[in-house]
């Protein structure tokens, strides 16, 4: 008996330790800002937000034991960011973070000095650098291309892939709110390709009978159907709007269609975009998930036994009822019925006239089309289906039709530069242009008098000129002047033309480690790092170098009285 018990023991516990990742990084109340699977632009979210009272600096700890496998900084993406591959196999990583523990972050520090870079990645060896279980590994802040102090956190399977952290926590995050709906839309199919459809969206009306329930008006229609819904999820204690786990579709009783949001691959990330209705996105700001799957869409989360889920509607003395069930992380849903009855379509649509520059691309074949002053070369599987394309050189300006296409793989642009003296060249670059005669920087990769970009978005381009050195200014500062009170220095940088590609700074001619925010356009030198002499008099120079070469140099004396 004692011994039959001791086996149910050692059973349980292997499968709690081969299972279960530990609890949440973070001893505080967990309110999440972001969840699994949530749609962002261009991608899926890998992991859950939690929220850290609009404050930085609150600890965060290893969910399990393991070693450090990648230890990452950049100024945008993840920030300060760690990897740990676990005992059970797993890794869970940890984003956007302040700073990392002293034990940590005294590894950084030796690399950052030793290549004199703030930003770096790093791959440790297995076990060269072990962490406990509950171990401190820094604390949470606000680095990279975050929009407010929280901590991202991510749980992916020993295949790398992403999985939800939520499955493998001892308890929920409080949740008792049902999924939004903001809206129901849909559109007609045509019957030789369920990817071939260029049609919009159509909206149907809504009547809420309570939280959790919605009826929309009849839909008249004939043949066949895919809907998209706009919704999202809420949970208690936050205003933030997060992702649906699970969606649901049966067709009078049938199953017609399921998708579930828990995991997914990196592969499928840009994927997105067939999930999504793009052209509602890019146009409307509006993400309208389909509950369809078109021929072209690779995701794993469908249940693709179910079929499409494209409807036919044929049967001329039926009402139809179709429901839909959006479902969060913890079984919340909200449910939509829709009835539809088979109605004669009377079709007004008259052909419009075709441009004469339009190109039908087959996405299997590649393309060189060249122009005045620019060129284009179009992969295979550019696009995710066959697309026709309208691409117009005018006024030195490359469109390539408009930015509510997706794109699955680059394309490779190049505008010639000879009309360009050689005093003017080098100051070139690609620029995509934007709303509100705004323009972003793409390349100014110059070779055999072409300017080149490989660009992912459709839209419009040409070459800009930059002359104009980035701005350079030391914080509350002036020259010669006592701060001794100071814990850290802070430099405001701004280049409006082609942006910030580089910079550097020395205290008594010593490298220091400036950590750059380019979200506000600021660099800070932390006293800590002792790089200051043990003379009062300091000697701070800055330069910095924007994407066409352009230099700006900072140089300030101060006074400051070193602590012992």
């Amino acid at each position: 008996m004692r011994c039959y018990i001791l086996i149910i023991f050692i059973f349980f516990n292997w499968i709690v330790n081969s299972q279960n990742s530990g609890d949440y990084p973070m001893e505080i109340p967990i309110i999440l800002s972001g969840t699994f699977g949530e749609l962002r632009p261009n991608h899926f979210h890998a992991g859950i937000d939690i929220k850290t009272k609009g404050r930085e600096g609150f600890n965060v700890y290893s969910i399990g034991s393991g070693y450090v496998t990648r230890i990452q900084i950049t100024h945008g993406g993840y920030g300060k960011a760690l990897y740990i591959k676990h005992d059970n196999g797993q890794t869970s990583v940890y984003a956007h973070l302040k700073k990392y523990s002293p034990k940590i972050e005294k590894i950084v520090k030796e690399i950052q000095y030793k290549r004199e870079s703030y930003t770096f990645r790093v791959y440790p060896k297995e076990n060269e650098i072990r962490i406990n279980e509950k171990e401190l590994i820094g604390y949470s802040g606000n680095t990279g291309r975050s929009y407010g102090p929280h901590l991202h956190y991510e749980l992916r399977d020993n295949m790398d892939r992403p999985i939800n952290p939520m499955k493998y926590k001892n308890y929920s995050v409080t949740d008792t709110i049902s999924p939004v709906v903001l809206g129901l839309h849909y559109k007609e199919i045509p019957k030789n390709s369920i990817s071939g459809s260029n049609s919009s969206f159509k909206n149907l009306e809504l009547t809420k009978i309570s939280n959790k329930l919605f009826i929309s008006d009849t839909l008249n229609t004939n043949g066949l159907i895919g809907f998209g819904v706009n919704s999202y999820d809420r949970m208690n204690n936050t205003w933030n709007k997060m992702g649906l786990s699970e969606i649901k579709v049966n067709m009078d009783g049938e199953k017609v269609f399921e998708m579930n949001l828990n995991s997914f691959s990196y592969d499928e990330w840009r994927h997105i975009n067939t999930f999504i209705d793009y052209a509602s996105y890019k146009n409307k700001k509006i993400r309208i998930q389909k509950l369809y799957i078109e021929d072209y869409n690779p995701l794993d989360m469908y249940n693709r036994s179910l079929g499409n889920g494209v409807i036919n509607i044929k049967d001329q003395n039926k009402v139809y009822l179709y429901k839909i069930r959006l479902f969060d992380y913890n079984k919340n849903y909200t449910e939509i019925l829709v009835p539809i009855r088979w109605k004669e379509k009377i079709n007004y649509r008259t052909k419009e006239p075709k441009s004469k520059n339009i190109y039908s691309i087959n996405k299997d074949s590649v393309y060189n089309l060249s122009f005045a002053s620019s060129s284009i070369k179009l992969n295979k599987n550019t696009f995710y289906t066959d697309k026709e394309i309208e691409i117009i050189e005018r006024d030195n300006i490359l469109s390539i039709d408009k930015d509510s296409i997706p794109v699955l793989k680059e394309m490779t642009i190049k505008f010639n530069t000879k009309r360009y003296n050689e005093s003017t060249v080098n100051k070139t670059y690609i620029a995509k242009l934007e709303k509100g005669n705004k323009s972003s920087f793409v390349s100014n990769e110059l070779k055999n008098s072409e300017l080149i970009a490989d660009i992912k978005l459709l839209g419009d381009y040409m070459i800009k000129v930059d002359s104009i050195p980035p701005s350079i200014n030391l914080i509350d500062v002036e020259d010669n002047q006592w701060i001794s009170n100071k814990d850290k220095l802070q430099i405001r940088i701004n280049d409006e033309n082609s942006g910030i590609s580089s910079y550097r700074g020395t205290l008594n001619d010593k490298w220091i480690l400036l950590e750059y925010n380019p979200m506000k356009g600021i660099l800070t030198y932390d006293f800590d790092d002792n790089i200051n002499n043990s003379e009062s008099k300091n000697i701070l120079k800055v330069s910095i170098k924007d994407n066409v070469g352009n230099t700006s140099r900072l140089e300030k004396v101060f006074f400051r009285i070193t602590k012992k």
